[in-house]
């Protein structure tokens, strides 16, 4: 495994009021840290960022760590909100790792890089600042999970990874005996179940044998030690129901039920003190806890700045992915729309679609994407409607709508009306158009299916979020046909990394005493 290792110190960020209206047995391997494993490479900036004397003397701070598909990031905050510390580690050997069946014991095997990347995290943070650490919440990949011996925690079969196909597993649930509900989100094949399905039904363990954690689940377990602890957030796509906070009887008669987590609790919520040796070994607080984290992209979303119902968060990145705050739940599997519980009265309420940075990557490199969106500027392309890029969307016709598109269909109806394009800064004009047609139909639709609140204000992030001129050609799409008359900005988020989301958890469950 290669690990590179970016740390970064600041007092630049500040929280804003929506983090106060957000809601509410280890085997001791040592650290492999020899350099046919792991090659660090470490850029640090003076830790006086943090204010005289605070380094030794400041007060409590919050951790939140954020593992995603390419590697772990670390942020603390202190009890304004304002982010002190950051770290990331970049694991890469992960092709070799995922296709490996067994478990668990290899050094480049998923489970074996993700608790590398964990120790080597924590490690990189200076002693002096780790002893302030107070509480600890950890986000993961949604519908990453990890099948596990239910009293030592050690992985027992491969990770199975969030974009994986588990088509037997997903057969088994359409069977009459299991009663899953039709369109019901675990009866796609990368669904939690799913995998907990293809485990019973390929390896034909005992049922008492085994436990299944996700992604989040099974790191913080490296931490307070409680076997059979998840999150509202990342058990959804197991199938649990946040609306009544239990999972459905069709669940619990299940042949393999007994292996679900028994402990759900809300994101941000108290799960234990730190109890593992080697978890002591960085985290020496004797006050330091562990709470529940949530999935990357709903952390990526608190970190944002939405904060009320309205307001929205797209992330633009290889996909559109998008997310509205809504008093009312919305859930349709058919068209990739569900909800996240969020606080004790709002739904996060999102999807996403391919329509994204992949598409742009196809045709143009980043100079070129810069050189050509200066052009439209320059020209106010978009403004004046030059060779009617506002009118262009290239999407439209999809049969499956833009959640059913794949990408290289995409890129085939792009390829189609590249030929009628004058030349490629009306070209690039005319996809950012698309797309942004594309993200409007994602919130109407949204509210067409009974989302509570019409579209307020949407925090992007991503690499779309760096394109300002991309962001005002959305903003106008998004405004057309708005009723209150108002324009809907778009503007960067705040934040734009899950570690800081996750971080605010990480206090919100320090002061629920």
């Amino acid at each position: 495994m290669t690990v590179v290792v970016l740390v970064r110190s600041s007092s630049s960020f500040t929280a804003t009021q929506l983090r106060r209206r957000h809601p509410r047995h280890l085997r001791r391997n040592h650290h492999h840290r020899t350099t046919k494993t792991m090659t660090t490479t470490t850029r640090k900036t003076s830790l006086s960022a943090l204010g005289a004397g605070e380094a030794q003397h400041g007060g409590k701070l919050f951790m939140g760590m954020d593992f995603g598909t390419s590697g772990c990031r670390v942020s603390l905050i202190d009890e304004r909100g304002v982010q002190k510390f950051e770290t990331s580690v970049k694991y890469t050997d992960t092709r070799e790792a995922n296709n490996k069946t067994s478990s668990s014991s290899s050094s480049s095997s998923m489970t074996a890089i993700w608790e590398d990347a964990l120790w080597t995290s924590l490690e990189n943070i200076p002693r002096e600042t780790r002893e302030r650490i107070v509480s600890v919440a950890i986000d993961g990949t949604s519908g990453t999970v990890i099948i596990v011996h239910p009293e030592s925690g050690e992985p027992l079969y491969k990770a199975m990874m969030y974009n994986e196909k588990f088509e037997a597993g997903a057969q088994y649930l359409a069977s009459e005996s299991c009663r899953v509900p039709d369109g019901h989100v675990t009866r796609s094949s990368t669904s939690a179940l799913s995998k907990l399905a293809h485990y019973f039904a390929n390896e034909h363990p005992k049922p008492s044998s085994y436990k299944l954690l996700h992604h989040a689940d099974w790191l913080s377990y490296k931490l307070h030690e409680n076997m059979g602890v998840s999150d509202f957030n990342n058990s959804l796509k197991l199938g649990f129901d946040p609306g009544s906070e239990t999972y459905p009887q069709w669940m619990l008669d299940l042949p393999f039920a007994e292996a679900l987590p028994k402990t759900m609790l809300p994101p941000g919520a108290r799960i234990g003190v730190v109890q593992s040796p080697r978890a002591k070994e960085f985290l020496s607080n004797p006050e330091c806890i562990v709470c529940t984290g949530t999935t990357d992209s709903v952390a990526a979303f608190i970190a944002s700045g939405a904060n009320e119902p309205g307001d929205a968060c797209t992330s633009l990145g290889s996909t559109l992915a998008w997310k509205l705050i809504s008093e009312a739940r919305v859930d349709d599997a058919s068209v990739g729309i569900y909800s996240h519980k969020i606080g004790d009265q709002y739904w996060l309420v999102g999807g996403a679609c391919n329509t994204g940075g992949n598409i742009l990557r196809a045709f143009f490199t980043n100079d070129e994407l810069q050189s050509l969106t200066d052009t439209i500027e320059m020209e106010n392309m978009f403004e004046l409607n030059l060779f009617g890029v506002r009118d262009a969307d290239f999407f439209k016709s999809n049969a499956g709508g833009d959640f059913g598109l794949e990408v290289s269909d995409a890129v085939k109806k792009c390829e189609s009306e590249r030929e009628t394009c004058e030349n490629d800064a009306v070209f690039l004009c005319k996809i950012f158009s698309s797309i942004a047609k594309a993200e409007k139909r994602c919130y109407d639709n949204a509210n067409a299916m009974g989302a509570s609140e019409k579209l307020k204000k949407v925090y992007t992030s991503g690499g779309g979020a760096a394109n300002a001129t991309w962001c005002k050609m959305r903003s106008s799409c998004l405004s057309i046909d708005n009723k209150s008359g108002s324009t809907i900005d778009v503007v960067a988020s705040e934040y734009t990394e899950a570690s800081y989301g996750t971080a605010l958890l990480a206090k919100k469950g320090y002061h629920s005493r």
